[in-house]
């Protein structure tokens, strides 16, 4: 079976196969699509503030239902509870949301801040928010200390999953994120193990 994504992207799945549970090899091509629509999505978003809520709602709807599908399909998620969780999330997450995807891809560099180029993981995290019109300071210690607190089941889409050394951007289902990941990586869609679920914590940057 063939999974099409826009023009660009065909993926093909095997009838029956189980999919892994964690962070999967993303074709180049892929990563292309989702960082490239993901990007135009951040801008219609962006030029919409000035438009009603309901108008707001169905701004670039059809591109973000696509990459919802992608990544879950890439992480083995519901895409239906993808999708929905995506839509209803108020804007400035969503833009935090999609810049961060806007970087799949990226290279991974230590104290790198540059984004489209090389970043590391809190130079990430702060580019999405930035994006949405919220500073916050570079240092995954200093994102977690100065953002509240949050439970894993009420995270929403662009809070912040920290552990020490590491930090990461919610893809609002509690163990769905993006990340720029340490070692010869790029930035990447993931999904946290079970078992490391615990060592993490939620805080958001708008509380």
């Amino acid at each position: 079976m063939a999974l099409v994504f826009s023009s660009a992207v065909v993926i093909t799945v095997g009838l029956g196969a189980a999919q892994p549970a964690a962070a999967v090899p993303v074709t180049d091509r892929a990563a292309v699509w989702i960082a490239t629509t993901s990007r135009e999505i951040a801008l219609e978003l962006r030029r919409s503030d000035q438009l009603s809520w309901v108008e707001q709602h169905a701004v670039a709807g059809r591109q973000i239902n696509e990459v919802a599908g992608l990544v879950a399909y890439l992480l083995d998620a519901d895409a239906d509870r993808l999708r929905q969780v995506w839509s209803a999330a108020p804007l400035v997450r969503k833009i935090a949301l999609f810049s961060a995807l806007s970087q799949v891809g990226v290279p991974y560099r230590t104290n790198a801040d540059a984004p489209f180029i090389a970043l590391d993981c809190s130079a990430l995290t702060r580019f999405a928010w930035a994006q949405a019109g919220v500073d916050i300071e570079r240092g995954s210690q200093y994102q977690y200390a100065q953002s509240t607190r949050v439970s894993r089941d009420t995270a929403q889409v662009g809070d912040l999953v920290w552990y020490p050394g590491h930090i990461m951007l919610s893809l609002g289902v509690p163990e769905l994120i993006v990340h720029a990941r340490s070692g010869e990586r790029s930035v990447e869609v993931h999904r946290i193990d079970s078992t490391r679920m615990s060592w993490m914590r939620w805080v958001s940057p708008l509380e």
